[in-house]
């Protein structure tokens, strides 16, 4: 029997009040200004027997604590189990500090406002049920993203080493330049979400104390507007741990707060325009969810490292430098089990299946994921249903550089990246005929 689409679509504000802490840089930013709100963006997909909900959110990171509150709620409110909902982040540098990170420590009293909010935006997303068509589509990008990691002349490895470096040698790793493309219309043909896949970690150049939802913002609107419409316009992040938007070999043209982001955001909306309108509609859908519970090991301290990191910080005052910034964060990391509990997670929609991960992924884990897949599609989301920092590559980590360095942004074992990638590969093959 065929399985019939119904779909909604919705977003709740989540800007955070002036005042808050935003992460994303080194010191502790007070926003001072909010040049765009921050969105909870959701979708739900029902074909009758399974119910699958997809949530992005405006922010830089999320804990799982957090995410399984919201599931709970959504559980609740909307019958949705965990295992079939979605809560992944942007990354954008311009929003509230939702985890303690580098220089700056968690906002719990904005947290406790996010999460029923990130609910909300699914309650009024399934109370807008409607019958719907879905179009599954990838277009193709190399322009607007670049490895930022380098060799060098001296054989190194540097992260973002500069314009016009001469000692430049070549990128140490590649690019994903697919741009998955979801369009969800409605029986009147009219967009009810579109979500996009795409591995960039941001663009930045505004004010760096006001709040914005950065490129993934402007990304929304300028897809609106070629489509004449308005709609929900989602955009999930791709494993882009070691992927940014700076060209070494060429200064961007368009100086001056957010015009490089928009600039950026309308080349890829002009993509995923141009993939949209030639999608294939069907009413017919098929769902299903799986999950599996990772134990990662984080990489070990040693009583002679602590005393060290203690000798660095005494008599120390704020701000801190770099080193001791790291010496605080090996601190925290001391105090913390050998072991982290976290998870992988699949949504199949018909021939297309989307990969939650939940940390800053390096490119070529999502690139190895989407060759194994047996789908016809693979999206891959990084930032998803939890945060564990950066997930490096084994031969990244032997290489070294800034994503690498030891902190609670960068805290797991080198075999991180294998247990994601079998994970992720063990749950797609379930979906096997």
């Amino acid at each position: 029997m065929s399985k019939i689409l119904k779909s909604g679509a919705a977003r709740s504000n989540i800007t955070p009040l002036l005042g808050t802490s935003l992460a994303g840089y080194f010191n502790d930013r007070k926003a001072v200004d909010v040049l765009d709100d921050l969105h909870a963006k959701a979708l739900v997909l029902d074909n009758g027997e399974t119910k699958i909900a997809l949530v992005v959110c405006d922010l830089i990171v999320l804990e799982g604590e957090y995410v399984n509150r919201a599931r709970q709620i959504i559980e609740s409110h909307c019958g949705i189990p965990p295992e079939n909902v979605m809560i992944s982040c942007t990354h954008t540098h311009t929003g509230p500090a939702t985890a303690g990170l580098l220089g700056v420590d968690k906002e719990e009293e904005y947290l406790e406002f996010l999460v029923p909010r990130i609910a909300d935006s699914v309650q009024m997303a399934n109370r807008r049920l409607q019958d719907a068509q879905i179009g599954i589509g990838v277009g193709h990008e190399e322009r607007l993203t670049f490895n930022r990691r380098y060799w060098m002349k001296d054989g190194t490895v540097r992260t973002n080493p500069g314009y016009k470096n001469p000692d430049i040698v070549r990128p140490a790793a590649p690019i994903d330049p697919d741009v998955g493309v979801m369009r969800v219309i409605g029986a009147d043909s009219q967009t009810i979400a579109l979500l996009t896949n795409f591995a960039l970690h941001y663009v930045g150049g505004g004010p760096s104390d006001a709040v914005s939802a950065d490129y993934f913002a402007f990304w929304a609107d300028s897809i609106q507007r070629m489509h004449e419409e308005k709609f929900i316009a989602i955009l999930a992040n791709g494993c882009c741990g070691d992927i940014n938007n700076v060209d070494v070999n060429n200064p961007p043209s368009r100086t001056g707060g957010y015009e490089h982001a928009k600039h950026v955001a309308a080349i890829l909306a002009a993509d995923v325009f141009s993939v949209s309108e030639n999608l294939r509609f069907s009413p017919e859908c098929r769902l299903a969810a799986v999950r599996e519970k990772l134990n990662i090991p984080i990489r070990p301290i040693t009583n002679e490292d602590v005393k060290k990191a203690r000798q660095m910080l005494n008599g120390a005052s704020e701000p801190l430098n770099r080193d001791q910034a790291y010496a605080r964060e090996l601190l925290f990391l001391a105090e913390m089990e050998p072991k982290i509990e976290t998870e992988v997670q699949v949504i199949a929609i018909n021939d297309l299946a989307i990969v939650a991960l939940p940390g800053e992924m390096f490119v070529e884990i999502g690139l190895e994921i989407k060759r194994q897949s047996p789908f016809k599609y693979t999206f891959v989301v990084e930032l998803a249903n939890d945060y564990v920092g950066y997930v490096p590559t084994v031969k990244a980590f032997d290489e070294g550089g800034y994503e690498t360095m030891f902190a609670r942004s960068s805290k797991l074992a080198p075999e991180a990246a294998t247990q994601f990638t079998e994970s992720a590969v063990r749950l797609l093959g379930k979906f096997q005929k």
